[in-house]
Protein backbone atom coordinates (compact mmCIF):
# COMPACT_ATOMS: atom_id res chain seq x y z
CA UNK A 1 0.00 0.00 0.00
CA UNK A 2 1.70 3.56 -1.01
CA UNK A 3 1.82 6.23 1.86
CA UNK A 4 2.11 9.06 -0.49
CA UNK A 5 -1.41 11.53 -0.44
CA UNK A 6 -3.71 10.69 -1.98
CA UNK A 7 -5.68 14.09 -2.05
CA UNK A 8 -2.93 16.46 -2.51
CA UNK A 9 -4.21 20.34 -2.23
CA UNK A 10 -4.25 22.22 -4.95
CA UNK A 11 -1.55 25.32 -4.56
CA UNK A 12 -1.85 28.42 -6.35
CA UNK A 13 0.91 29.66 -7.42
CA UNK A 14 1.13 33.34 -9.62
CA UNK A 15 2.73 33.33 -13.03
CA UNK A 16 5.36 35.95 -12.29
CA UNK A 17 6.09 33.73 -9.01
CA UNK A 18 6.80 30.60 -11.16
CA UNK A 19 9.16 32.58 -14.06
CA UNK A 20 11.29 33.41 -10.21
CA UNK A 21 11.26 30.20 -9.13
CA UNK A 22 12.38 28.67 -12.79
CA UNK A 23 15.13 31.27 -13.21
CA UNK A 24 16.49 30.16 -9.54
CA UNK A 25 16.19 26.54 -10.25
CA UNK A 26 18.10 26.80 -13.96
CA UNK A 27 20.66 28.76 -12.17
CA UNK A 28 21.43 26.30 -9.40
CA UNK A 29 23.66 23.76 -9.23
CA UNK A 30 21.77 21.60 -7.14
CA UNK A 31 18.95 19.43 -9.13
CA UNK A 32 17.18 18.64 -5.74
CA UNK A 33 15.97 22.35 -6.07
CA UNK A 34 14.44 21.24 -10.33
CA UNK A 35 12.81 18.32 -8.54
CA UNK A 36 11.51 20.70 -5.74
CA UNK A 37 9.98 22.84 -8.26
CA UNK A 38 8.64 20.49 -10.63
CA UNK A 39 6.75 18.53 -7.81
CA UNK A 40 4.91 22.19 -6.59
CA UNK A 41 4.16 22.79 -10.22
CA UNK A 42 2.75 19.46 -10.48
CA UNK A 43 0.16 20.15 -7.63
CA UNK A 44 0.00 24.02 -9.00
CA UNK A 45 -2.98 26.13 -10.63
CA UNK A 46 -1.21 28.93 -11.63
CA UNK A 47 -3.04 32.14 -11.99
CA UNK A 48 -2.16 35.79 -13.45
CA UNK A 49 -1.13 38.01 -10.35
CA UNK A 50 -4.78 39.64 -10.00
CA UNK A 51 -6.31 36.56 -10.08
CA UNK A 52 -4.71 34.64 -6.86
CA UNK A 53 -7.12 34.60 -4.08
CA UNK A 54 -6.09 36.89 -0.72
CA UNK A 55 -5.72 34.08 1.71
CA UNK A 56 -3.01 31.99 -0.85
CA UNK A 57 1.04 32.26 0.74
CA UNK A 58 2.70 33.54 -2.33
CA UNK A 59 6.03 35.31 -2.62
CA UNK A 60 6.67 37.82 -0.46
CA UNK A 61 3.74 37.07 1.96
CA UNK A 62 3.90 37.74 5.60
CA UNK A 63 1.62 35.39 7.47
CA UNK A 64 1.59 33.56 11.49
CA UNK A 65 1.81 30.19 11.37
CA UNK A 66 1.83 27.32 14.38
CA UNK A 67 4.56 24.86 14.37
CA UNK A 68 3.83 21.05 15.80
CA UNK A 69 4.79 21.41 19.27
CA UNK A 70 5.09 25.15 19.48
CA UNK A 71 2.79 26.74 22.11
CA UNK A 72 3.51 30.22 20.66
CA UNK A 73 2.88 31.03 16.77
CA UNK A 74 5.09 32.66 14.39
CA UNK A 75 5.20 35.36 12.20
CA UNK A 76 7.42 34.39 9.08
CA UNK A 77 7.32 36.27 5.49
CA UNK A 78 7.98 33.49 2.26
CA UNK A 79 10.55 35.11 0.60
CA UNK A 80 13.53 34.65 -1.95
CA UNK A 81 16.88 33.03 -0.44
CA UNK A 82 18.90 36.07 -1.01
CA UNK A 83 16.89 37.28 1.95
CA UNK A 84 16.26 34.61 3.85
CA UNK A 85 17.08 35.20 7.89
CA UNK A 86 15.26 32.21 9.71
CA UNK A 87 15.71 34.32 13.17
CA UNK A 88 14.22 37.41 11.19
CA UNK A 89 11.12 35.06 9.95
CA UNK A 90 12.34 35.31 6.22
CA UNK A 91 12.23 31.70 5.08
CA UNK A 92 13.45 31.14 1.82
CA UNK A 93 11.42 29.27 -0.49
CA UNK A 94 13.84 26.75 -1.10
CA UNK A 95 13.88 25.44 2.17
CA UNK A 96 11.78 22.42 2.95
CA UNK A 97 9.41 24.52 5.07
CA UNK A 98 9.06 27.05 2.63
CA UNK A 99 8.50 24.67 -0.72
CA UNK A 100 5.60 23.14 1.58
CA UNK A 101 4.11 26.81 2.05
CA UNK A 102 4.15 28.54 -1.11
CA UNK A 103 0.88 28.61 -2.43
CA UNK A 104 -1.40 27.27 0.14
CA UNK A 105 -4.51 28.91 1.86
CA UNK A 106 -4.78 29.95 5.43
CA UNK A 107 -6.20 27.64 7.67
CA UNK A 108 -3.96 24.92 5.76
CA UNK A 109 -1.90 22.37 7.37
CA UNK A 110 1.24 21.07 5.26
CA UNK A 111 4.37 19.15 6.68
CA UNK A 112 7.77 18.85 5.77
CA UNK A 113 10.72 16.85 6.26
CA UNK A 114 13.15 17.95 9.08
CA UNK A 115 16.59 17.33 8.75
CA UNK A 116 16.62 13.98 11.18
CA UNK A 117 14.02 12.89 9.05
CA UNK A 118 10.73 13.39 10.97
CA UNK A 119 8.18 15.12 9.61
CA UNK A 120 7.49 18.72 10.93
CA UNK A 121 3.71 20.04 10.57
CA UNK A 122 2.55 23.53 10.20
CA UNK A 123 -0.46 25.42 10.30
CA UNK A 124 -1.02 28.89 8.06
CA UNK A 125 -2.84 30.36 10.92
CA UNK A 126 -3.47 34.19 9.00
CA UNK A 127 -2.13 35.82 6.39
CA UNK A 128 -1.27 39.35 7.13
CA UNK A 129 0.52 40.82 3.91
CA UNK A 130 0.25 39.75 0.82
CA UNK A 131 1.49 41.53 -1.94
CA UNK A 132 -0.90 40.58 -4.55
CA UNK A 133 -3.80 41.73 -2.32
CA UNK A 134 -2.25 45.27 -2.21
CA UNK A 135 -2.44 45.19 -6.32
CA UNK A 136 1.70 45.04 -5.72
CA UNK A 137 2.54 42.41 -8.78
CA UNK A 138 6.67 42.84 -9.07
CA UNK A 139 7.57 42.51 -5.58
Amino acid sequence: MSTTQQHTPTLFLTELDVVRLERLAARSAAPHLLEMLDDVLARAAIVAPSEIPHDIVTMNTRFVCLLEGDATPREWTLVYPDAADYEAGRVSVLSPAGGALLGVHAGSTVQFPLPDGRAQRIVVTEILYQPEANGEYTV
